[in-house]
């Protein structure tokens, strides 16, 4: 009985953690690049995946077409919000950007709501992965779907940092913007890359929590909290730990449903989050890449 538990918490938690752990990494491109916390990060995930189940229901979408229209929608989005916010105050107070993030989540959210109403819209399956079944563990194919997209996302991510110059440029901004500028480039130009890269990973998250739970006008906010913890419990800075951090916060928040009522998960997993961002790695003691 104990075996079965286990494995339902490793499913279950590892296709919650596949989702929060690419939120994170959208919070940790914004953060390195701006110094900004983005609370419309879990919008973003939400006009995506509309986005992008309104096109399957319009014409037949292959795995791959999926993929490069969910990254493209969620790229124009992310730069989108970049425009409408931060773009227009540089220099405004970082309270004043961090409310302008809150604002604009609520203005996306209200879009959704004129665009698709208030009912929960099931997008269809776009990747038809198989179950997996890894030695003991066994992995539906929704948690193999979150994890490929999540595992394939971050290494990308990776390697696009290190081996591009764009990727070069956005970590020399990360490190110190007026030097990069010394350098020729263009900090504000990372900026608003790391908000379309961003706006990417939140719109592949979609393909992978839709199909589980539906896409519903006001899911952005919690996903989006969730993100914002597993980034802190990573320490926003490296990539591996950021999305090691939603994976644990997935599995935590997993066995929580399993050994409490439905009713009490909700609490109980942000009262864990106070927890973890009490305890976690604060600004001063997180290391730069």
């Amino acid at each position: 009985m104990f075996a079965l538990y286990l494995a339902q918490i490793v499913n279950s938690g590892l296709a919650l953690g596949a989702v929060y752990g690419l939120m994170a990494l959208g919070f940790s491109l914004i953060y390195s690049a701006s110094r900004l916390i983005n609370f419309a990060q879990g919008e973003l995930l939400l006009l995506g995946g509309l986005s992008i189940a309104t096109l399957a229901s319009l014409v037949h979408l292959s795995p791959f077409v999926a993929v490069a229209a969910a990254v493209l929608a969620g790229f124009f989005l992310g730069r989108l919000l970049f425009a409408t916010t931060l773009g227009l105050s540089l220099r405004a107070s970082p309270l004043r950007q961090l409310m302008l993030t809150v604002a604009a989540s609520l203005v996306f959210q209200g879009v959704a709501i004129l665009a698709w109403g208030k009912n929960p819209l099931m997008p269809p399956r776009l990747l038809p992965l198989p179950d997996l079944r890894l030695g003991p563990v066994f992995l539906g194919r929704d948690t193999a779907t979150g994890l490929v997209l999540a595992v394939c996302s971050a290494l990308v991510l990776g390697l696009f940092l290190k081996r591009t110059r764009l990727g070069r440029a956005l970590r020399a901004t990360s490190q110190n913007a007026v030097a990069a500028r010394l350098m020729g480039i263009n900090p504000v130009f990372c900026h608003a890359l790391s908000f379309a890269l961003a706006g990417g990973l939140a719109s592949l998250a979609a393909l992978a929590v839709g199909p589980q739970t539906g896409l519903r006008y006001d899911m952005g906010l919690g996903l989006g909290l969730k993100g914002f913890a597993a980034a802190t419990i990573g320490g926003y800075v490296s990539l591996g730990r950021v999305f090691l951090g939603g994976l644990a916060l997935g599995l935590v928040e997993a066995a929580l449903v399993l050994l409490l009522s439905g009713e009490l998960k909700e609490t109980a997993t942000y009262a864990l989050i106070i927890v973890l961002l009490v305890l976690a790695p604060g600004e001063g003691e997180a290391e730069r890449p």
